[in-house]
């Protein structure tokens, strides 16, 4: 348990550095080359739609979420210690939720995204792009955007093939890839899982603001929460 903990706190660390040094090469590169990060970053604050088309929008994510965790809850047995104080698991799960939904999304889905995007030219440039031969480049467009494209069922269709370049497509699989292996401590199913739902995220981002992915990732882990609430209060009802 002890050594699970230190691998959260690390991961907590590491992508709340790598959101600040995003946050600087974002103010350096809008200042001295805006072209290499072709978005207002915050142009992504705007909220478009209302909070009830958010919400809509994010039921599939909601109802996989809750369907799966009921399965686990019910497979497995709460520890007696955690059944006699069941409202811990809200007062816990409420302040994950507010932790996750608002740092991860500001991280993932703003910072690290948008710098991500300069990062990546910079490596390609590295790669052979001054010759005009980019590895991550030819790599990104002729295998990798259509295995996403595949995958994420042609929802994020206009950001993987963006008219802006290459590189914004580029640049959100590689931050979600940041996502996905922050949750490797979650095992095999939790890291394919994040993968999905960080694309899924990205996808309300793009569709309704950066505010919608806030609220509907801390909703989608609160659920999670409020699934194992009841289960615990069902089975101190029922073994006390």
């Amino acid at each position: 348990m002890a050594e699970e903990s230190d691998r959260k706190q690390k991961r907590g660390r590491n992508f709340i550095v790598s959101a600040f040094l995003g946050a600087i090469t974002i103010a350096l590169v809008r200042h001295f080359a805006p072209h290499l990060i072709p978005f207002d970053p915050f142009s992504f604050w705007t909220p478009r739609g209302g909070v009830g088309d958010w919400l809509w929008a994010a039921w599939p994510a909601f109802a996989y979420g809750i369907g799966v965790n009921v399965i686990a809850a019910y497979r497995d047995r709460k520890d007696p210690e955690l059944r006699a104080h069941p409202e811990a698991i809200l007062v816990v799960g409420t302040l994950v939720s507010l932790w996750a939904g608002i740092m991860e999304e500001i991280c993932f889905r703003w910072l690290i995204f948008l710098s991500t995007i300069f990062w990546v030219q910079v490596g390609n440039f590295l790669l052979l792009g001054f010759m005009g031969w980019g590895i991550p480049e030819h790599l990104y467009l002729w295998v990798v955007r259509h295995v996403a494209d595949f995958t994420t069922l042609g929802g994020l269709h206009d950001v993987l093939f963006s008219a802006q370049g290459w590189f914004v497509g580029a640049a959100m699989l590689s931050a979600n890839a940041f996502f996905r292996d922050g949750h490797k401590y979650q095992g095999l199913k939790g890291w394919i899982s994040s993968w999905f739902m960080g694309m899924f995220f990205f996808w309300i981002m793009f569709r309704f603001g950066l505010p919608a992915a806030i609220l509907v990732h801390l909703l989608y882990d609160l659920f999670i929460f409020v699934v194992h609430w009841v289960d615990t209060r069902i089975e101190r009802a029922m073994y006390g």
